[in-house]
Formats: C-alpha cells, sequence, structure tokens
C-alpha cells in the first residue's frame, strides 16, 4: 500500500505547475511605460532638431549653360509675288480653263469670255472703215472736178469770157471739195481705230495667264457676269512661286531696335507642331502698324518651302535669334526676382539682410543671413539669365522657407519684381 502511494506522488511531482497570468501582463505594462515616453521624447527632439536644422531659405546653383535670347512675333505665310489676274473688258464667263491649285506657264488660257458680242464690234467697225473709204473715193473725186473746173473758168476769165465772180464761185467750190476730202481721210483713220479697239477687246475677251505659278483664288464661275467698267475686277490670283516663300511677322515696337536685315529665325506653324522651319530676316519696314494701341512694325523673312508643306495663309510663330551665348554662368531668374522686405526681418531664427541700392543683385545664404552680392546681368531666355559677379556652383536664393500653417510670408522677407 506505500508503495502504491509512492508512486503517485511520483508521478503527480512530474506534472509542470501553472504560471500566474499576473506576471504576464505586470511585464507588458513596464514595456508599454517605458516604450512609449521614449518614443514621445525621440519625437520631439527629431521635431526640435529639424527646426532648427533645416534650411531657412530655398536656394538653386548658379549653373554653365546655353543661352539664347529671341523676339518673339507672329506673322503670316504669303508667297514672294503674288500676280492677280482681271478682266480689261466686261462680258458673260464663257468658259473656264484653270481652277485651284492649277499649275500654268505665262500665256495659258485662263478663261474665256462670251465672243459673240466682240465679233458683232469688229464686224461693225470693219463696215464702219469700208464706208469711210467709200467716202473718200466719192469726196476726191469732187475735189478733182472742182479742180478742174476751176482751172479752165481761171483760162476763160483771163480772156474777159466770164466774170471774176464766175471764178471765184469756182474757187470756193474746189475749197469745199478739198476739204471734205480730208474728212474723209480723217474718217477712215477712225475707223481704223475703232477697228483695232473692237479686235483689241476680242482678243482681251480670251484671259491668259501673264506669269508661271499656281493658281491660289479663283473668284469666277462659268456663267458670271463680269464688270469691268470701273474697275477691273480681279478672276485668278496666281502665286508665282510657292518654292519660295515669305513670313510678314509683325514685331512689337519694344523689340524692333534689336532686328535688323540678316538675322537667321525659326518658326513653327499649327499643322506642323513638331517641326521648326528656317527662316532669314530679309527687311524691316519702317511703316508702324497701330492695333489697340499697340504699335508693331512688319518684318519680312525669306523661308524656302522645296516639299511644298508651307501653305499660304498659314499663321508662324517666330522666333528671331538676337544673341547667343555658350556655356556662360546663368541663373534662374526666380534669384533675380528675390527680394528683402524694405525693412530688416526675420523668419523664425534667419535674419533677412535687406537692399537699398539700385542695381541687378541675388542674395546668398551666409548661415542664417541673406547677404546681397552685386551682379551684372546679360541675356536671357525667359528661364535664365547670364550673370557676372557670382560663380557657377555657388548657392542663390530664390525664397524663404514659410512656417507650415501660415497663410503667408512673415513679415520682413519676401520675393518681388
Amino acid at each position: 500500500m506505500a508503495t502504491k502511494m509512492d508512486a503517485l506522488a511520483g508521478s503527480a511531482s512530474d506534472v509542470p505547475a501553472k504560471k500566474p497570468l499576473f506576471g504576464k501582463w505586470r511585464r507588458l505594462l513596464i514595456a508599454v511605460l517605458v516604450v512609449v515616453p521614449a518614443l514621445a521624447l525621440t519625437s520631439i527632439a527629431w521635431y526640435l532638431w529639424g527646426r532648427t536644422s533645416r534650411p531657412a531659405f530655398r536656394t538653386v546653383q548658379v549653373v554653365r549653360a546655353d543661352i539664347t535670347e529671341h523676339v518673339t512675333a507672329t506673322g503670316t505665310l504669303q508667297p514672294v509675288i503674288t500676280s492677280p489676274v482681271g478682266a480689261q473688258v466686261s462680258g458673260i464667263v464663257w468658259k473656264l480653263h484653270a481652277d485651284f491649285n492649277s499649275k500654268v506657264k505665262a500665256g495659258d488660257l485662263l478663261v474665256e469670255l462670251d465672243p459673240a458680242l466682240f465679233q458683232n464690234a469688229v464686224a461693225a467697225t470693219t463696215a464702219q472703215l469700208a464706208q469711210a473709204e467709200a467716202n473718200l473715193t466719192s469726196t476726191q473725186a469732187a475735189a478733182l472736178g472742182a479742180r478742174i473746173v476751176r482751172d479752165r473758168t481761171r483760162i476763160v476769165e483771163s480772156k474777159s469770157l466770164v466774170s471774176r465772180a464766175d471764178l471765184d464761185a469756182t474757187v470756193a467750190i474746189f475749197g469745199q471739195t478739198t476739204g471734205a476730202a480730208r474728212s474723209s481721210v480723217a474718217l477712215i483713220a477712225l475707223a481704223r481705230a475703232q477697228l483695232d479697239r473692237a479686235k483689241l477687246d476680242l482678243a482681251h475677251s480670251i484671259i491668259r495667264s501673264p506669269v508661271e505659278g499656281t493658281v491660289i483664288a479663283r473668284n469666277i464661275d462659268v456663267g458670271q457676269a463680269v464688270a469691268a467698267t470701273l474697275t477691273a475686277p480681279t478672276l485668278f490670283t496666281i502665286a508665282q512661286d510657292l518654292h519660295h516663300m515669305q513670313v510678314h511677322a509683325a514685331v512689337d515696337e519694344a523689340d524692333i531696335g534689336q532686328v535688323h536685315a540678316g538675322q537667321s529665325a525659326t518658326f513653327t506653324v499649327d499643322a506642323f507642331r513638331d517641326e521648326s522651319f528656317a527662316a532669314m530676316v530679309r527687311e524691316v519696314r519702317n511703316a508702324p502698324q497701330t492695333l489697340s494701341n499697340v504699335v508693331t512694325y512688319d518684318v519680312v523673312l525669306d523661308v524656302d518651302n522645296p516639299d511644298l508643306k508651307l501653305r499660304p495663309g498659314m499663321t508662324a510663330n517666330v522666333l528671331i535669334l538676337i544673341v547667343q551665348r555658350t556655356q556662360v554662368a546663368a541663373v534662374s531668374n526666380e534669384a533675380l526676382r528675390f527680394r528683402p522686405a524694405a525693412k530688416q526681418g526675420t523668419v523664425g531664427s534667419t535674419k533677412v539682410i535687406p537692399t537699398a541700392r539700385p542695381g541687378a543683385a541675388v542674395y546668398v545664404p551666409q548661415g542664417e543671413k541673406a547677404t546681397r552680392v552685386p551682379i551684372k546681368v546679360g541675356i536671357t531666355d525667359g528661364n535664365m539669365t547670364e550673370v557676372d559677379g557670382v560663380e557657377p556652383g555657388r548657392e542663390v536664393i530664390i525664397d524663404v522657407v514659410r512656417d507650415k500653417g501660415k497663410a503667408s510670408a512673415p513679415k520682413g522677407a519676401g520675393r518681388g519684381s
């Protein structure tokens, strides 16, 4: 019996004893009490370090860059020479021999007016000429008869067989007939001139191209009446050579002083947005053009158009090259626009030194201060400006770092123009 009890006691001692739950929660509580304050202290330290160590200014570096200065303008593509073809006579359009985009040579037939009226005028003036010639024959015969009578009467009068009055009458008749003969000669010349005019009108009813080129405009149709009584109507417009064109660009008066003949330029058109075309300034015209109180001047640029991509009337966005610099010290225009306020102030713990001196300058950070550095500015492309007075690689200020939560910069610093 004792042996059995000992065996039971030994088996009971082999079972591990259960640990209390209170010890586990105690260790977790200790960990929370230690870790959370440590994290809070770390966050506060990091925040304070960030506020004291972060830079007070936004800066950029002075770099070396290629800068190109341009004058921008908007213009229109036009043919170098445009020939309007008009009508010298009035009539009805009978036949058309050319249309839009037709290639024509000098002397090619373009349009025919109804020839009936012109042919009738030629026939009528021909008849008038024949009548004038017949009248000349009659008056010449009368003048010859009158001269014979005058000469016979003069002989008879010398023998006192007729009176002096009879001789004077024959002389007067001879003068009248001679004058009529001369008038007939003049009427023949007039009839011939009228006939030539009628033939010329008939020839002008057939309108031909005066030049070689391309028809870019047609203003008539078959059956339309052409009236050339006061001004010659324009029937066709012919561009002589579309392989060579011009851009007429309107340059603002503020920029015209920098533009002169011989400068190179580029331009784009909306039809080919990704392609740039070369041009050359041909002339700067002196006639001002004023629109909405804006004064511009017409600058003519020569353009080669070998592929005939460019068409008359296209809008050209022109860039005229003024000057180009290679690998010069340059800075962003933001740095040139940065100016401290009129009075010295602070941003956080950063002092901003004001400027009261004229001239171009940039501001460089020196510790917590912004120091003014006078510079000379050169050309600009609108984004970068050539500068002299600061070396490449130097940091210059473009703005002041503003504290979060503030709507505007504190008094004492800012950006001005």
